[in-house]
């Protein structure tokens, strides 16, 4: 409960900052049947000036300060601390199946600091310096063990293309079209980069929504604490949805995602849903598809629906996942 206890400070250290035009304090939770995530979201400040923002996701906090210089232009500061189980270091799967032997002691702490350019309404790019610690333990393999055992420092470049119609973010869906890039250098004990590139995009015909995403990723000198951590059955997660699987269930140093979906409203606000993914990478080649349904109620969003991996050996039972978010407290948002 730490890191609750750390946000809650953060939350009241937040709120004196001064009068905010704007705030917004968004919860939510997500399951499967391997984990229960909370969410905790509170955004403070003014678009023209400063913002704020402080997020509980899982076990990490990442705060966040934009300060607009001009329109096209805003400082960055930002950090996140993991302290127990980081990149989900506390459930690794091998075959479908929970690998205990592989499973270690990770905490991550991580500061950004930067420029963000937005020559257009809908292009973004965020220039950043990092600097990294990560603390592991309970590991066989020494060589991972050493090669964490100092800071790194590094570059964070991520450029981002948008065209939106309309969003849903209660219930994940958006009318559009999406496009990222991002690449991290770090060093320290040794050299690691990695690069990656999603794309996602939505359309409404009538009743009837469709979605699709890409997410190609790639890196050197990456190991169990650094590779992409990848899986879940959440629309919420993105590009990094694998439909079928567990959360975080793939580790991969090179891979593809493609993910495809439709949705039909039925009436009352309810939707109906298929999803299909598959991914292919340095470990494995697999694919999975889910059903789902999602709700708005006033300001709930609902999404429920179970998972069907594909057979690999091991754990193949369906999987049942569910989500749910609720903003709390708004100001200044219409």
């Amino acid at each position: 409960m730490r890191p609750v206890r750390l946000l809650l400070v953060a939350l009241l250290l937040a709120s004196s900052l001064g009068a905010e035009e704007r705030s917004l304090l968004v919860s939510g939770i997500f399951a499967d049947s391997s984990i229960v995530g909370p969410v905790l979201q509170y955004t403070t400040g003014d678009r023209a000036t400063t913002e704020y923002s402080l997020a509980l996701l899982g076990w990490t906090i990442d705060g966040e300060m934009v300060k607009h210089r001009s329109a096209r232009q805003a400082f960055l500061l930002s950090a996140d601390i993991t302290p127990v189980n980081a990149h989900s270091s506390d459930r690794i799967y091998l075959n479908g199946e929970r690998a205990h032997e592989l499973e270690y002691e990770a905490a991550s702490y991580r500061v950004r600091t930067g420029l963000r350019l937005t020559p257009t309404e809908h292009s973004t790019t965020d220039l950043r310096v990092a600097a990294l610690m990560e603390r592991v333990s309970d590991l066989s393999d020494g060589r991972v063990v050493d090669f964490w055992e100092g800071p790194f420092v590094g570059l964070d470049v991520t450029h981002t293309w948008k065209m939106m119609r309309s969003e849903s973010p209660l219930i994940s869906s958006f009318d559009g079209v999406l496009i990222s890039a991002r690449a991290e250098v770090f060093t320290g004990q040794e050299t690691w980069s990695r690069l990656s590139v999603r794309q996602s995009a939505g359309r409404r015909f009538g009743k009837v929504h469709l979605r699709e995403s890409l997410h190609a990723m790639t890196g050197k000198s990456l190991n169990i604490v650094n590779r992409f951590v990848v899986g879940g059955s959440w629309d919420v997660q993105g590009e990094n949805a694998i439909y079928g699987s567990r959360f975080g269930e793939f580790r991969i140093a090179r891979g593809v995602i493609a993910s495809a979906g439709a949705d039909y409203a039925l009436g009352r606000n309810w939707t109906a849903g298929v999803r299909a993914s598959y991914l292919r990478s340095d470990v494995t080649r697999t694919h999975g598809f889910a059903l789902n349904a999602t709700k708005m109620r006033r300001t709930y969003g609902f999404n429920v629906g179970v998972g069907f991996p594909k057979d690999q050996g091991g754990d193949s039972d369906p999987i049942l996942f569910l989500g749910v978010i609720a903003p709390l407290y708004a100001k200044g948002y219409n």
